[in-house]
């Protein structure tokens, strides 16, 4: 009879991109090679700098992906979360861990080393050679992203060397310019109308002044 965990796991591993394409005995000697592992909130799973050779599929839990920049602090890279996995990098190339892993939650994961990859090579080629070309889609695909962020980054570092106002504030100063425009014709206008106004007044003053003259000069003839 089939025990209920085992399909469990068989139907998360398919779930798992570094895994998919495995099926049957391929699978199964995939799982036969799996150590379960579990990491309390805040325990650290491996250090920045230290030799691995061990990869982890994500099954419960959360953990933060950290990288200490050249000055010294920690720079949050990524959160991962089931069916995620890490530390793939240690199954294709023998370096140090470029990053340090650290569960955020009560964490669950299936260990995979490289002595298990290579185990795995002798004992199913086909296996083998799924797993590996999965990784290197993935690194792929993390090398895409890291490349567009990188291009992003160089650009607005180009733009603020060259001086150039961040966008909002060179949209902003046109509606500013005109707002000042629109008050300055209304203060303008408003001054146009007081002195004609005014000159009207003289105008108006000056036409009665001489009606009046007239009329009295026409009275004295009289």
């Amino acid at each position: 009879m089939t025990n209920p965990q085992e399909v469990s796991l068989v139907t998360f591993l398919r779930s798992v991109p570094i895994f998919g394409g495995l099926e049957g005995r391929s699978l199964d000697r995939l799982i036969e090679r799996l150590q379960e592992q579990r990491f309390e909130p805040g325990e650290v799973v491996f250090h920045e700098g230290e030799l691995g050779r061990t990869m982890h599929v994500l099954r419960e839990g959360e953990v933060e992906i950290v990288r200490r920049a050249s000055e010294g602090d920690e720079v949050l890279i990524v959160r991962l979360g089931p069916g995620e996995t890490f530390g793939e990098m240690t199954l294709v190339e023998l370096q140090p861990r470029s990053a340090t892993v650290v569960a955020k939650k009560r964490t669950h994961t299936y260990s995979l080393t490289s002595m298990d990859l290579y185990n795995l090579y002798r004992d199913d080629n086909y296996a083998y050679v799924i797993v590996l070309q999965n990784i290197c889609r993935m690194l792929s695909r993390r090398l895409r992203k890291a490349d567009g962020r990188i291009a992003d980054f160089l650009v607005l570092q180009e733009k603020q060397l060259q001086g150039e106002p961040p966008k909002e504030a060179s949209e902003g100063k046109p509606k500013a310019g005109k707002a000042g425009g629109k008050a300055a014709s209304k203060t303008t206008s408003k001054a146009e109308s007081k002195a004609e106004g005014k000159a009207e007044g003289k105008e108006e003053a000056t036409t009665e002044g001489e009606t009046e003259e007239k009329a009295e000069g026409k009275a004295r003839k009289r």
